[in-house]
Formats: C-alpha cells, structure tokens, sequence
C-alpha cells in the first residue's frame, strides 16, 4: 500500500478516497471504513472498504442516528476503542442496529470552515486503548481528503459563477436543478477552465423511461412527482459541487468536474443504486471529457451512450 501523497497527486476526490481509505483500513485495523457527506438530515455514503456492516456506496442514513453526529456535537471522544464505555455512542441507533463496538471518526471540512461530511471507521470487536495512538493518521487523512474536496469544490464554483448573475431564469423552478439554458452556459465555462488547467471532467445523462406513460395514465401530479425524486436521488448521489441540471422534459444531466474514471463510475453506480432503490425505471449514459473535443462533445457521446442503452433494452 503506498502512502497517502499531497492532495494535487490525485486526479479527482474518488482516487484519493479509495487509497485513503484502503491506507486506513492497513495501518489503522477496523473491519470498515467510510468517507460521508452530510446533505441536509442524511448522512451520504460516498465511499467505503470492508462489508462487514453492509453499508455501500450511496446509501445513507438519518445524521441524528449516527455515532459521527455525536462525535461532532463533543458528546463521545473522536477514538472509541469501547463503544459501550461511552453512552453517546452507545445509545446511538446506528450502533445499536450494526453492533459497532469500536468507532474512530474526524470532520472533513472545507477551507472556509464549514463541514463537508466525515471520515469514520467501525469494528464489531472492541480494541484497547492503544488504538488512541492511531488517531493522528486519521485526523491527517481527514485534513488531506478536506482539502482535495475544497478545491474540487472552487472549481464547480466558478463553473456555475456565469449563470448566477443578470437576473435571467436559469433554474427549473419544479426540480431545483439548473435548467437547459443554464446547462450550456456551464458546459462552455468549464470547458475553458479544463483546458487551461488541464482537469479531468465527466458527463453523465439520465433519461426517466416511464414519465410520458405515468403523466398520461395518472396525470401530471405524479409526473412531477417522479421528477422530484428523480432530481433528489442524483443530487444524493453527486458530491456537493458538481452541476445537475434538467436538459429536457424526462432528461437530466450531470457534469462533475475533476472527476476521472473511478469517480465517475461511483457515481454512475450511485445514481443507479438509487434508481433500484426508489423502483424508477431510466437510461444512463456517460463518457469523461477529451481533451481534443470538450465538454460540448463529451454530453454529446453521453446522450449517444444513454441512446444506445435504451435501445438496447426495446
């Protein structure tokens, strides 16, 4: 396992996390390891080693169930080689649903200050206390992984900067997603920032398979109905930066930007755990940013992708 190297090593955040986490998982000890992202009363899962808890990439959990919700409120210590030593923990519904009898956590935060999620490791056996001595590697991975999501996160920012100025309506008013005209003033301003700097970038489009048919046998309500979760499940799914937007009446699109493959693929197979989850039939398609095409093109080779897997399936 190789260490751990500065946060500009990586390519994308998913490259980082995975060496992060199989590090961890090496020196540290405990059966599973998880980096999460704290999205309004739930806890995201963005990615995870070990499966001896049966918690995957995408799902997630209620944030005041959570042993990490305690650790951040100073009710339990960031190592808890016990678990039943500490009553915070303890009494945690997550602890008591899993069987987690050791917990290890820290903040992942952003450069300006505010919590982005957490990094957290569980075993159903409880360790001594020298376990404490490990806490340094994790609080450093913590502060390394914190700082590849910030300038992950400065980038969509000035993605989006264009299209949140001169009074124009760029935001489908029902899903809460960027709408279409925003959707290509976005793509032309990141492209520009990738080819100066060189970023990786990936598009992935999402067509809903069933919205004509409910919108005809049971009215547009439940349409809108299906759009909403629909927008809600890809919105989980990406990390807090990247762009969703509604490209078309079934049709959404989402561009992550420093996202190379095994980033994409995450969250190519998050957004489809969702989907099986919420029992909502729709085509995907993907393909990441070449240099020689761009953006433009790579939503393109998405739309073709998504195209040929829907024909595929008639």
């Amino acid at each position: 396992m190789k260490d751990l190297q500065p946060a500009q090593q990586y390519e994308d955040f998913g490259s980082a996390a995975e060496v992060a986490l199989g590090l961890l998982r090496e020196k540290v000890g405990l059966q599973y390891w998880m980096i999460t992202r704290l999205a309004g009363d739930e806890l995201i899962v963005l990615n995870c080693v070990g499966d001896s808890f049966g918690i995957k990439n995408g799902d997630s959990m209620l944030w005041t169930d959570t042993l990490c919700s305690r650790m951040l409120a100073g009710s339990g210590p960031r190592v808890a080689p016990r678990v039943s030593e500490v009553p915070a923990y303890a009494n945690a519904p997550l602890a008591q649903a899993l069987g987690i009898n050791t917990y290890m956590g820290a903040p992942l935060t952003l450069s300006d200050g505010k919590l982005y999620g957490t990094l957290a490791g569980f075993d159903r056996e409880p360790k001594r206390d020298d376990l404490k001595a490990q806490l340094w590697l994790v609080e450093m991975v913590a502060g390394l992984l914190g700082a590849i999501v910030s300038r992950e996160k400065s980038a969509g920012d000035s993605a989006t900067q264009l299209v949140s100025e001169g009074g124009e309506v760029l935001v489908d008013k029902l899903t809460q997603t960027f709408n279409r005209r925003a959707w290509d003033r976005i793509l032309v301003s990141e492209e520009a920032r990738c080819a100066r700097h060189n970023h990786s970038a990936c598009v992935i489009c999402v067509d809903i398979d069933t919205l004509r048919a409910i919108n005809d046998a049971q009215g547009r309500d439940k349409g809108d109905e299906l759009l909403i979760r629909t927008s809600q499940i890809l919105k989980r799914a990406c990390r807090g930066y990247d762009v969703v937007a509604r490209t078309g009446e079934d049709e959404f699109a989402i561009l992550a930007v420093e996202c190379g493959l095994k980033g994409a693929k995450g969250m190519f197979d998050r957004i489809n755990g969702g989907f099986h989850k919420e029992n909502i039939k729709a085509s995907l398609g993907i393909a990441l940013r070449n240099a020689s095409t761009g953006l433009p093109r790579t939503f393109e080779e998405a739309t073709n992708t998504l195209l040929n897997a829907k024909r595929a399936r008639t």
